[in-house]
């Protein structure tokens, strides 16, 4: 889980077109084509090169995990004068978390969640907002997640980012090693639906996993 503090505002409702049709200002769903999943790489490899310029271990496997088309990867778009850019992405776990987690099977896991370096409109709240709702809408009683749990650097980055966590409403449940022995940190989020959230964020995620998706072919649409 990575993202960005800022006191920036956020937009609080929908937009109409000049037929009065609701505009989204951000709208978050599935990450499919082969196209949108090259743009989710570049998020993350993007937010790689941040976090090692402060110090952090990040790794390209984070890249390829985006690209592999048997995971269920979500994408955050903004709507900019006609246009989307992408500015967060994470891939949703449904399958029962590992055993070492301790874990609610009903409990929702999210894994390698980033926003895109830079951003000023608090990317990392929006996912937390939607997740919160989501989970809820789900019939979830939780969020759990992972943040790595190392840090090269000097300055203690990983307290700082735990401690935003914090204050987005994430609770810290303690320490641990993944499956490639990378000492991590758990987290996990309270389920709390939002009704008004469907004004500013449009979500198209189906509460329940699809069937297995076979590769996109080439010049696919959405």
């Amino acid at each position: 889980m990575s993202t960005i503090a800022s006191d920036a505002p956020v937009p609080v409702s929908a937009q109409e077109d000049r037929y009065g049709r609701a505009m989204w200002v951000y709208e978050i769903r599935p990450i499919v084509t082969a196209a949108d999943r090259e743009a989710a790489a570049a998020l993350v490899q993007d937010r790689n090169l941040w976090l090692s310029r402060h110090g952090h271990d990040a790794s390209a496997l984070h890249v390829t995990a985006f690209r592999d088309h048997r995971t269920e990867a979500v994408g955050l778009y903004e709507e900019d004068g006609g246009d989307e850019i992408l500015v967060g992405c994470l891939l949703l776990h449904r399958q029962p978390a590992p055993q070492s987690w301790g874990v609610d099977n009903s409990a929702l896991t999210v894994l390698l969640a980033h926003t895109a370096p830079g951003r000023t409109d608090r990317p990392g709240w929006l996912l937390t907002m939607w997740l919160a709702d989501y989970a809820a809408r789900a019939g979830s009683e939780w969020v759990h997640a992972e943040v790595p749990g190392w840090n090269t650097g000097s300055n203690d980055g990983v307290a700082r980012l735990l401690g935003h966590l914090r204050d987005l409403g994430w609770q810290v449940l303690g320490t641990g090693h993944d499956p490639d022995g990378h000492r991590v940190t758990r987290i996990r989020l309270a389920a709390a639906a939002s009704p008004g959230l469907t004004a500013m964020i449009h979500c198209t995620v189906p509460l329940h996993s699809a069937a297995p998706r076979s590769e996109p072919e080439e010049g696919s649409t959405r």
